[in-house]
């Protein structure tokens, strides 16, 4: 799909574009670094990563990519954000949208299809130096197995929010790394997940941390915290940049303590489907 307006035009990203690609990217490293790490991992004309960049004179000013049920959307500055809403709302299924935060504010004021239910900022952090913590809490964290998947997917199937799917979890223990802490169940010998943190993508130089959680009951005993901080340090062993993003300050007061720093404001749209059950497309 190809849209021109007076300005820019808007079409799928391709192989040949991987140069305006690093250009857009190199000029502002921290609130590009997203959208560059998974054009790196899932590269163009994915399936699993479909990508559109909006071109102004031949020069890429933003980019729009679709995982799942999320699109992100990044630019320079929040004027891609009018000629990106059409291609959102041409897309169905989707429940988020994350991006910069002039691009989300524009692409809120911009979008027919799609209802915003709800708006939360979301800082983007990276951890340039160790985490900040006694070797003592890092003890508490470790590497989880294939072994802990009826575990995992029993901690994520009651996140709320949070949630992820069985298939999920396995690709994730298959193919990524992910950290959990376990307390010994009350009711049987045998321990149980109370938290993990996982990698939502990782390529060759950063790893994105997400799917931090810790069970209510569990609350108030640094997990989180351990089972970041163990990621994190295991992604710089490999020379890699770990970073986040957060919605909840209690979390954002988490990763400060470790080191963390906020280098970027993202912001983190709620969607609502208006064409549901209408029979309309």
């Amino acid at each position: 799909m190809v849209r021109e307006t007076s300005v820019l035009l808007v079409r799928p990203l391709v192989a040949a574009d991987v140069e305006a690609c690093a250009r857009l990217f190199d000029s502002d490293t921290n609130r590009f670094l997203t959208a560059r790490i998974n054009l790196e991992v899932y590269g163009y004309q994915n399936e699993a990563l479909p990508a559109w960049g909006a071109f102004e004179g031949g020069r890429l000013e933003g980019v729009l990519f679709r995982y799942a049920n999320m699109v992100v959307v990044v630019d320079r500055d929040g004027r891609t954000a009018a000629s990106f809403a059409s291609i959102v709302d041409g897309q169905e299924g989707l429940l988020g949208a994350r991006g910069s935060l002039e691009a989300v504010y524009g692409l809120r004021a911009s979008l027919r299809r799609y209802r915003v239910v709800g708006l939360e900022v979301s800082p983007f952090m990276r951890l340039d130096g160790p985490p900040q913590c006694e070797e003592s809490l890092l003890r508490l964290a470790r590497r989880a197995t294939m072994g802990d998947l009826d575990k995992l997917a029993d901690l994520y199937a009651g996140a709320g929010n949070m949630y992820r799917s069985r298939p999920n979890v396995m690709g994730k223990l298959s193919s990524g790394r992910v950290f959990v802490v376990e307390e010994m169940s009350g009711h049987s010998s045998s321990a149980r997940i109370v938290s993990c943190a996982l990698l939502n993508v990782e390529s060759e130089h950063v790893g994105l941390i997400g799917g931090v959680y810790t069970r209510p009951e569990a609350r108030g005993h640094g997990y989180a915290a351990a089972c970041t901080a163990a990621l994190a340090l295991d992604l710089q062993k490999d020379g890699k940049l770990p970073c986040l993003f957060y919605e909840n300050p209690v979390a954002g007061r988490v990763y400060r303590r470790l080191g963390f720093k906020e280098v970027s404001m993202w912001g983190l749209l709620y969607l609502e489907d208006s064409l549901a059950g209408t029979g309309r497309k």
